[in-house]
């Protein structure tokens, strides 16, 4: 009777091990992780890496999970290792359909943590871009979740031009002024922690972006936030930027995520608090010390081959 019972416990593990080993991590990724409307509308970017490289299943007392994983001998897609000034390496998923209008707020809700996140000064880069198109081409980031070293924060971009050089037409170069928001440090996401945003991205007075972090509110901005395009698409995954000199000292990362998804319908991603806030006066506000900072991208020689320009003031957030 104790045989059997050992043969039935041994035979249930191996099939447990077999189904953990043998299961899809696109697919678990697609089922278990994804939510909201990302489920239908977010496909695999162009530019990524093979998602059998970077993809795995990851497992650990908070349950399953899933990781992108990062590492230079991956390299990464042509146009992104190939790049004027620099290289990049992405694993991404995107809008596919056409951009996300103007016209009522997107409620988003990103749960993942970085404890297998070493970091290196010269290396940079996203685990959350939204993209202003212009039509159905993507122009420029208008707003990222991003990581500099040992520093994670939200960053909002108003872009005066875009631009492209000779030589490198597949990738666009900015002049922009940006705010930055501090989330944390690397250390400080090592267990999961939820961001949380609405967007109604716009042009006019009606504009409104809220983040939360957990449950604090990080900022809450009113007014005109968008400046070129007419819509904008999510990209979501992990990208990274490296500088040539030191690509031999760049460490392998992994993002683990729990949950990420974004819905037109609030109470479908976000918890009945933060559906219900609303401003009293809509002033903005931001409760973490947040930087200003202007940034034109460097031509490195190059000749300027095609330019988009906004040709009004840059929007300006005036923060109590």
């Amino acid at each position: 009777m104790t045989k059997k019972l050992f043969l039935i416990l041994l035979s249930l593990v191996l099939v447990s091990t077999y189904s953990q080993a043998s299961e899809n991590p696109y697919k678990f990724l697609k089922k278990e992780i994804l939510i909201g409307k990302a489920k239908k509308e977010l496909s695999k970017e162009n530019r990524s890496i093979s998602k059998k490289k970077t993809l795995s299943i990851h497992q650990d007392e908070d349950g399953k999970a899933i990781k992108i994983t990062l590492d230079t001998k991956f390299k990464g897609h042509k146009n992104d290792w190939e790049r004027t000034g620099e290289r990049n390496q992405r694993w991404e998923i995107a809008n596919k359909k056409k951009p996300r209008k103007f016209k009522k707020p997107t409620y988003i809700k990103y749960t993942f943590k970085l404890n297998e996140f070493p970091i290196h000064p010269a290396v940079g880069g996203s685990f959350f871009q939204v993209i202003a198109n212009k039509g159905s081409s993507r122009l420029l980031p208008w707003m990222k979740l991003q990581y500099r070293g040992n520093e994670v924060v939200h960053q909002l971009n108003f872009t005066k031009e875009v631009f492209y050089l000779k030589g490198d037409p597949e990738n666009s170069n900015f002049d922009k002024v940006s705010y930055k928001f501090p989330l944390g440090t690397v250390d400080q996401f090592k267990n999961y922690r939820t961001i949380s945003f609405k967007i109604l991205a716009s042009k006019e007075d009606n504009g409104e972006l809220i983040g939360w972090i957990d449950n604090k509110k990080v900022f809450e901005v009113y007014g005109p936030n968008f400046t070129i395009g007419d819509g904008y698409t999510f990209k979501w995954g992990f990208y990274r930027w490296l500088k040539d000199a030191l690509l031999n000292e760049t460490p392998t990362q992994s993002l683990t995520v729990k949950e990420f998804g974004f819905s037109d319908k609030c109470e479908e991603i976000l918890d009945q608090d933060k559906c219900l806030y609303k401003s009293e006066n809509k002033e903005s506000i931001s409760y973490v010390r947040y930087r200003k900072y202007s940034h034109r991208s460097n031509t490195y020689g190059k000749k300027i081959t095609k330019s988009i320009k906004w040709k009004k003031p840059l929007p300006e957030i005036k923060i109590n």
